[in-house]
């Protein structure tokens, strides 16, 4: 009798897309192939790799870096709803697993990463898309190519940075974690820029943790 042989990884990898993306709302069969395809655990330290397709954010070697966890970022990108060729601006690059979601959904990233480690980390793991990867401080955004039909900032904030309503073009949205600073609690956002100014359109809890690197004040209405 032929014994059929399982794949851990490939198991782990379509079991984070049944718990985590489709029973938290993910119905796009386009992100869903896309996360069950792309191999998360390339993206993360070595150390990492036992937790790569748990249900938490994941440490990336820098203080207050993380990659989203996947329902995170599958809630985001079921919500941004975006087409073929978008311009997707993605501040924190960490290791290039996020851009390389964007990429294999046809969407046109560009990287601002502030740290060497992960610029080199991000280069590596993104070479074969030709990617822009600007190595500046995250609170710049980048200027350059924007404006952007949609911006993520992986990273877990206190408050929307300066540059975002400048880059980010008319009806675009952003994806970010905002932490409220009375009560700790932490939540996944979209705004949708409406006549110059900032409106949360969509709000869900997560568990990413707060980076002090980039700070700023509210440029948003609720």
């Amino acid at each position: 009798m032929r014994v059929r042989r399982v794949d851990p990884i490939k198991n782990a990898r379509s079991n984070m897309v049944c718990a985590q993306l489709k029973t938290n709302g993910v119905i796009s069969k386009s992100i869903l192939n896309v996360f069950e395809n792309t191999a998360r655990e390339y993206f993360v330290p070595v150390v990492s790799l036992p937790i790569a397709y748990g249900d938490s954010p994941i440490y990336c070697d820098v203080p207050g870096r993380y990659l989203f966890a996947a329902q995170t970022l599958g809630i985001f990108l079921q919500h941004l709803n975006l087409s073929q060729d978008d311009k997707v601006l993605v501040v924190g690059g960490n290791y290039g697993y996020t851009a390389t979601v964007l990429f294999e959904l046809k969407c046109s990233a560009y990287i601002v990463e502030s740290h060497p480690i992960l610029v080199a980390k991000c280069r590596e793991r993104l070479k074969k898309y030709s990617a822009v990867i600007q190595n500046t401080p995250l609170a710049l955004g980048l200027e350059e190519y924007g404006p952007y039909r949609a911006i993520i900032i992986e990273l877990g904030l206190s408050s929307i940075p300066d540059f975002v309503i400048h880059q980010l073009e008319e009806n675009g949205k952003l994806a970010i974690c905002i932490t409220t600073p009375e009560n700790g609690l932490t939540k996944a956002c979209i705004f949708e820029k409406k006549s110059n100014k900032l409106h949360e359109v969509f709000t869900t809890g997560t568990n990413m943790p707060l980076c002090t690197e980039l700070t700023g004040p509210d440029n948003f209405t609720f």
